[in-house]
């Protein structure tokens, strides 16, 4: 993803979510993507909420309720062709700051 896209990312995931959201690490375990975790209130504990961009590969055993985030067409199209249990998709757009939720049934097996 382009370095100059992240900033505009980040703030629509704020936006849209409406919680307090905080960048984690690189998590081999979720494909190198980036792990997002939110909180619904101050008192409570951050939570992990979604990965930013996995890789397509470690979608063939991906948890049903833990989001993925894409900047985009291109990603979404990644991930759909391929192997993947139903996933939950959000495609935020940093260009137009648009986002869409999307739910996407199993992939092609392989």
């Amino acid at each position: 993803m382009d370095a100059a896209l992240w900033p505009v990312l980040m703030h629509m995931v704020r936006s849209t979510s409406g919680k307090a959201v905080e960048c984690g690490a690189q998590s081999p375990a979720h494909g190198n993507g980036l792990l997002l975790y939110s909180r619904p209130h101050k008192e409570s504990a951050f939570q992990l909420a979604g990965v930013v961009c996995p890789a397509p590969s470690a979608l063939t055993r991906w948890p049903a309720d833990l989001t993925i985030l894409v900047p985009g067409q291109a990603w979404l199209s990644r991930i759909k062709t391929a192997p993947h249990t139903s996933l939950k998709v959000a495609g935020l757009n940093p260009v137009t700051k648009r986002c869409t939720y999307e739910r996407v049934g199993p992939g092609p097996r392989r």
